[in-house]
């Protein structure tokens, strides 16, 4: 069975023990502890009461808005940002998330809510809110294939920095590779299976999230490469 195939099915299986790790607030916590001053976690501005608890001094350019309970749902704020528009697409994820319905049992138990956070200062020296994620696949404690995610688009690469499916973005390979390599190592020991996402700035390593089920388990890379992983996890 092809590595997409595994994801798929696992996601099946995640129970309510998972949600903290998803959960985007206690995931800082648990992340601190396991790691330490390794690794940074972005400062939480404030927590909000629900989806109207939008204050027009919250439309700070140097903050986001994210949902606690799920994935891409985040306002990054700008000098045209409203305390309207905030609330309409709050009101509009504030509802349980939909993972739920492909198997991505993970997040069921989690109550929606939202909190405003500071954007990362990335590698460049500047708080975009769009810094380029670093993503670690993970296969019982051991990194076996690294993402590079700026917006929507993609470059793959296998741990010794060597593409393994077309290039689409220029990236330069990082200089806290070996670091977050290790980090990664550490935080998904616990797990058959988990990506873990980071963040780079000048000098920090700072943690973006764990995820079971990345793409809920759509595929990724090619036919061979799938079932070559695929066999890292028996």
């Amino acid at each position: 069975m092809p590595l997409y195939k595994k994801i798929a099915y696992y996601g099946t299986t995640l129970h309510a023990l998972y949600a903290p790790y998803v959960h985007k607030l206690t995931a800082k916590q648990i992340v601190k502890d396991m790691c330490g001053d390794m690794i940074q976690v972005a400062p939480v501005i404030r927590i909000l009461h629900g989806p109207s608890d939008i204050r027009s001094s919250d439309l700070n350019v140097r903050h986001i808005i994210k949902s606690i309970h799920s994935s891409g749902a985040n306002i990054s704020i700008e000098s045209s940002t409203t305390t309207s528009e905030c609330i309409q697409k709050l009101n509009q994820w504030n509802v349980p998330y939909i993972g739920i319905q492909w198997g991505e049992l993970q997040y069921k138990t989690i109550k929606p809510g939202f909190f405003i956070e500071e954007k990362i200062v990335d590698i460049h020296g500047v708080q975009t809110g769009s810094a380029d994620v670093y993503m670690f696949r993970c296969i019982k404690g051991c990194p076996v294939t690294i993402g590079v995610k700026r917006g929507t688009i993609q470059n793959s690469y296998d741990m010794n920095w060597n593409l393994i499916a077309d290039k689409k973005i220029d990236v330069e390979r990082p200089e806290a590779l070996v670091k977050m390599i290790t980090l990664a190592t550490i935080l998904s020991a616990p797990f058959e299976f988990v990506r873990v996402d980071f963040y780079v700035s000048v000098h920090s390593i700072y943690f973006s999230e764990f995820t079971f089920t990345p793409a809920a388990g759509l595929q990724l890379y090619s036919d061979q490469l799938e079932n070559e992983l695929s066999t890292l996890w028996q």
